[in-house]
């Protein structure tokens, strides 16, 4: 019979390899337990990691469009905000017309509410959340309407006073309040009409507007891109913007009253126009918001399948890791004391 030497040594340094062994495994277990996945996804999966890959690429690129639609939202909800304040300010300011036309007895109210109005508009329109201008169009790093009232005097007032003066002296008035109704009338409808056309309006020496005509478009999902922005150039704000000079810079210069009963039948008119265009810019941007969120849930419902399809793959059974880690604390247990008792054994006891 023969019998093979092992040293104490020998046996101490298996039982230890044994238990950083059980330590790594029980680490591995304990972080799978934790997280609800695979500690080492392409170990476990093999072939099959590019599937969970692609699928995990499909949702991160929802889950951007989804993070992105949100800032969309939140720049349709401020511009709503502004031209509900907008249209606000137009219909009271129609009523106003309305109430004072039978007399020029309040041409100075008019006046001055005309001219607030002016300024609330071009505030409005040159709203702007996280830095960018919500009525620019694409060039939303730039302020889109320039002040009316300003010091010193803007551009835009100054071409509307030389207009004027012009006007006047061609007609042989002396001034505004020499006008006839028929030569208001005419003022307006042809010289106030050309100076706030689309491209008078966005003259860059004269003009009010530094806007695109291009709106912002945004992906709010993988197949749809729409427009979620207005911009200052359209039409309603044009002839609102025309409607609020005209009054602020006529109704107090002493008009005849037939002439004073023309300015406001002219603005009542250019404000009913207006309001209708107002309401469609609303509408357009209401349907954009009502696509962002139907897009939104459709996102929802596919992360939701991305999600379960990513779990089959790559989800742990949480009770069979438990099971498995509390057969490897037995298990480590069991070698810590095996291997205290080992270290304990020395000739030195028996002699």
């Amino acid at each position: 019979m023969k019998t093979t030497y092992i040293s104490t040594q020998a046996a101490s340094t298996a039982s230890r390899l044994s238990i950083l062994k059980m330590q790594t495994e029980l680490a591995k277990n304990t972080k799978e337990l934790s997280s609800g996945r695979w500690a080492d996804v392409g170990l476990e999966l093999g072939n099959k990691t590019g599937r969970t890959i692609s699928l995990r690429q499909d949702y991160q690129r929802l889950d951007a469009i989804k993070d992105t639609n949100g800032l969309v939202a939140s720049r349709l909800d401020t511009s709503q905000a502004a031209l509900d304040g907008v249209l606000k300010n137009a219909q009271d300011f129609s009523a106003s017309l309305i109430a004072v036309r039978s007399g020029n007895v309040g041409a100075e109210v008019i006046s001055d509410d005309a001219k607030n109005n002016l300024q609330s508009l071009i505030a409005s329109l040159n709203s702007s959340i996280n830095g960018e201008y919500l009525f620019a169009g694409i060039n939303t790093d730039v302020r889109p309407v320039t002040d009316y009232y300003s010091t010193p005097t803007s551009a835009t007032k100054t071409a509307f006073d030389t207009e004027l003066a012009n006007y006047c002296t061609s007609v042989g008035a002396a001034s505004p309040a020499d006008l006839s109704a028929s030569d208001l009338s005419t003022f307006i409808d042809t010289n106030l009409t050309t100076m706030f056309n689309a491209t008078n309006w966005s003259d860059p020496t004269t003009g009010w507007s530094s806007a695109s005509n291009q709106n912002v478009k945004s992906r709010i999902s993988t197949s749809e891109l729409i427009e979620t922005s207005a911009n200052a150039n359209d039409p309603a704000f044009r002839k609102l913007a025309m409607a609020y000079t005209m009054v602020s810079e006529l109704a107090n210069k002493g008009l005849s009253e037939k002439t004073y009963q023309t300015l406001i039948d002219k603005s009542t008119q250019i404000m009913g126009e207006a309001t209708v265009d107002l309401t469609v810019v609303k509408a357009r941007l209401g349907t954009a918001q009502e696509r962002l969120s139907n897009a939104n849930g459709r996102i929802d419902a596919q992360m939701d399948i991305l999600n379960r399809n990513i779990n089959d793959f790559e989800q742990v059974d949480p009770v069979e890791t438990q099971t498995r880690i509390s057969a490897l604390e037995t298990q480590l247990d069991m070698a810590f004391s095996l291997t205290s008792r080992a270290q304990k054994l020395s000739l030195l006891n028996y002699l």
